[in-house]
């Protein structure tokens, strides 16, 4: 057992040991401490301010367009358009927009509109490079409505609190209203990857938004207002980018006064679908060419937060070595740091009911930066290269 005079004692030591830092050692415990400071206010200043996010006051709902780009999709038509279809108490209609389908997707769409009013239907009449972007246009141009929202088909199951949940946040003065997309619980180890990343994506860009530098990765459960697609043209000069489709045009006019976050489960939508190993490619690359797309102040903080990320570690396992002496003073940086993160962590993925995923997150954090910042790498070269075949 410890007495209160041993554990003084033990405290004396460690504080003269600080204190009596010199040389490389004083300057390598400094520089740990700023990048220690800097990771935790990070961690509460972006991803944690994510927790501050309240549900909006209720106000009058606003009619919707909900659009659908669909391929080949005739067995989830049938199974997931009927329950949207079914939700009254809210005023919407629905777009489906055929994008050369070779099944039968046509008849099953056109028996659903012999029996419901809401439902629209139209098609692109021949293959395209960049196909999505035009059937994109093509329903956004037949919405008879002042807003609208890019939904997956691979939603099940909708219900009435995510459809008002969302059209109730549509205020006067709001041009993008975000809400969360996830993907259920299935497609082994793949599927395990992209759901981690896809969650940190989404609360890293709350984050940024509540921070005045706002931008979204993805399309899927953001409602536009469609009078500010039209301003800036539409795709226009960006539907050569095969990565990103209206995530390009949602960065360009968004704005955090003018940006409502959804930040709860019942507003947030889970995709059905088999993830292999290219879909987590894919959420990777695609991160990496909407951020290539992104004013410098933002990819400046977001190069950031990626270097000081990328040293915690191994400046933490440095200084651990070299400074053995002061160690306990270090872990317990380490243990305040690593708490913190696993407290505001548990706390963002229960407020949108992401389940089975806290341990593994957290590891993924530690891990992954590395890899992505490689892959990152690796993919730019590869960018370069086939730009430099065009030329020539």
């Amino acid at each position: 057992m410890f007495s209160g005079k041993m554990v003084q004692q033990y405290i004396d030591t460690l504080i003269n040991n600080l204190l009596g830092l010199q040389g490389y050692q004083l300057i390598l415990a400094i520089v740990f401490a700023g990048l220690f400071l800097v990771r935790l206010l990070y961690l509460f200043l972006f991803t944690g301010k994510v927790l501050f996010v309240r549900k909006p006051a209720e106000q009058k709902p606003v009619s919707v367009s909900l659009i659908y780009t669909v391929r080949n999709e005739e067995e989830r038509l049938r199974r997931n358009l009927p329950p949207v279809l079914s939700i009254n108490g809210v005023d919407f209609e629905v777009i489906v927009v055929d994008d050369v389908s070779q099944d039968n997707t046509l008849q099953v769409l056109g028996m659903m509109r012999e029996r419901s009013d809401r439902l629209k239907v139209t098609m692109l009449h021949q293959e395209t490079r960049y196909s999505i972007k035009m059937a994109q246009n093509i329903a956004i141009k037949a919405s008879g409505c002042d807003w609208v929202l890019q939904v997956p088909i691979t939603y099940e199951n909708a219900t009435f609190e995510w459809i008002s949940g969302i059209t109730s946040a549509l205020g006067e003065n709001k041009n993008v209203v975000i809400a969360y997309t996830g993907v259920l619980p299935e497609g082994g180890m793949a599927g395990f990857f992209y759901r981690i990343e896809n969650f940190q994506l989404f609360t890293r860009s709350v984050g940024y938004i509540l921070n005045g530098l706002p931008f979204v990765y993805a399309e899927e459960n953001v409602a536009l207002l469609k009078k500010k697609y039209f301003e800036v043209g539409g795709h226009g000069l960006k539907i050569n980018e095969p990565y990103a489709n209206l995530e390009l045009l949602i960065n360009h006019i968004i704005r955090k006064e003018n940006t409502q976050v959804l930040f709860q489960a019942s507003t947030a939508i889970k995709k059905t679908e088999p993830i292999r190993w290219h879909d987590y490619a894919d959420l990777l690359k695609k991160s990496i060419r909407i951020e290539k797309h992104l004013t410098a102040s933002k990819k400046l903080m977001l190069a950031f937060d990626e270097a000081t990320k990328l040293a915690y570690f191994p400046l933490l396992t440095v200084v651990v070595v070299l400074l053995f002496d002061i160690w306990p003073f270090i872990a317990l940086l380490g243990f305040i740091q690593l708490v913190s993160r696993m407290v505001i962590i548990k706390m963002l993925q229960n407020r949108l009911n992401e389940r089975k995923i806290f341990l593994s997150s957290l590891i993924y954090d530690l891990f992954v930066p590395y890899f992505r910042f490689f892959y990152r790498w690796v993919f730019n070269q590869k960018g370069q290269k086939q730009k430099w075949k065009i030329k020539v």
